[in-house]
């Protein structure tokens, strides 16, 4: 499953994060100059430049997950700065960054970083505030990040299921077509980053229409995820398995030259046509085309191998064919 561990903050909670956090600072760095204290003021107004950057970013869409957490941390370390200063008065903005960092980290380091802030933040307001109410703010803390952890859990499964729901086909269990250009658009990224190699097959089953017509949809049904569970079972680890259209599969090769991908192929073929199923007493063979990406875009990848499926049709079926 291609889920991001990391959970990504929406980005209108971001804008009001970053403007809650600016607000924060410009209020504090202004309450200092009524004091007369400039030194504070100064700190608070230089913490309040890098996050008017990263806001910037945020409302042009150029932000990405590692500007914001290393702007968190940043917001972080100042509401520590002002728990060492004003006490309590700093302690109240622990609880709403804690939360902040369940969905800018995966769990575990969610976990390990808001245990370490919160426990930064509860020394340093020792420094005017008595063990009493430190140890009161530390309950709520602590319920914080429990209940922190616990959302983050149920949100990342929530995720998960709509991730699957989203991109896989009902009837085979393999990748639907929503899952087509963002994974061809990877493999020409890598491709154009580090010279990867990465292959294509367009499997077709031959004569699927007869089934059909002989057999039943049903029965037809059967075959299709017959022939996907075949390829699933036979695919490499990293390869991915698309349903192309009714009949047609996409498979993906990462790493992999266009000799590799049709010596894959040839296996698989093979495999597909060893396929029985009850009531179906026709062989069941499949046509594939092989192509490995070059410099190309995904639309001319697709009918390169597309040509390549059809050659292997026009050939006689049940073959494999590399593109050119």
């Amino acid at each position: 499953m291609d889920l991001e561990s990391v959970n990504k903050i929406p980005r209108n909670a971001s804008v009001v994060f970053h403007v809650f956090a600016i607000v924060t600072l410009s209020v504090f760095s202004l309450y200092r100059i009524g004091v007369g204290d400039y030194k504070h003021a100064g700190f608070f107004s230089l913490a309040i430049t890098p996050l008017l950057f990263s806001l910037l970013r945020e409302w042009q869409y150029k932000a990405n997950v590692l500007q914001k957490q290393i702007t968190l941390i940043m917001v972080s370390i100042a509401i520590c700065y002002i728990c060492f200063y004003l006490g309590y008065k700093g302690l109240i903005y622990l609880l709403p960054t804690i939360f902040i960092y369940f969905f800018l980290f995966n769990i575990k380091q969610a976990l390990v970083l808001s245990i370490l802030y919160a426990l930064f933040g509860l020394g340093l307001a020792l420094n005017i505030e008595p063990t009493p109410v430190i140890a009161r703010y530390s309950i709520a803390i602590i319920d914080c990040i429990v209940f922190g952890a616990l959302f983050s859990h149920i949100i990342n499964k929530q995720k998960s299921a709509l991730f699957y729901l989203a991109h896989t086909d009902e009837l085979t269990g393999v990748y639907n077509r929503k899952r087509l250009k963002p994974s061809l658009n990877n493999a020409i990224e890598s491709r154009i980053k580090h010279q990867t190699k990465t292959s294509l097959l367009l499997l077709d089953l031959d004569h699927f229409k007869q089934i059909n017509d002989t057999h039943g949809h049903i029965t037809g049904d059967s075959v299709l995820r017959a022939v996907a569970d075949t390829i699933t079972r036979h695919k490499p680890v990293d390869a991915e398995v698309i349903r192309f259209g009714g009949e047609e599969f996409l498979i993906k090769l990462p790493n992999t030259s266009g000799e590799h991908a049709v010596i894959y192929a040839d296996q698989l073929r093979q495999a597909i046509s060893q396929i029985k199923l009850p009531g179906v007493s026709q062989l069941i063979t499949c046509s594939i085309g092989v192509k490995e990406l070059e410099d190309e875009s995904v639309d001319e990848w697709l009918n390169a191998s597309d040509k390549a499926l059809y050659k292997a049709k026009n050939a006689g079926r049940n073959r494999v064919i590399q593109a050119p």
